[in-house]
């Protein structure tokens, strides 16, 4: 095979497996979405915020506007009448996948 050739087939493989790929990372992120969704609903959080983040009791999580660090020491520590929570109560994991769950999600219902 000429060197060209070679080199289009390399470039070729190369974007399809990057594209491939890609396909996989949507997948997990909507995976971890529906995890993060679940996640906020059994730890409590939708019992005072609401089953969307949207408010109820407590107050509107989305748009989220607190960065991960902050939002993870609130949840960790608390904050107004909300409790902190303790690490065998609420996972790191589980703080990530909410935390994406309420970033991923829409502005406006």
């Amino acid at each position: 095979m000429a060197p060209l050739v070679v080199l289009g087939c390399v470039t070729l493989v190369s974007v399809l497996l990057a594209l491939a790929g890609s396909g996989l990372t949507a997948a997990q992120e909507d995976a971890d979405a529906d995890r993060g969704k679940r996640m906020f609903s059994e730890a409590g959080c939708a019992t005072c915020h609401g089953p969307s983040g949207r408010g109820a009791v407590g107050p509107t999580l989305v748009p989220m506007e607190r960065d991960f660090p902050d939002f993870s020491s609130v949840v960790r520590e608390g904050i107004g009448e909300m409790p902190g929570q303790a690490e065998d109560n609420v996972t790191d994991e589980q703080i990530a996948l909410v935390y994406e769950f309420l970033v991923g999600y829409p502005p406006n219902p």
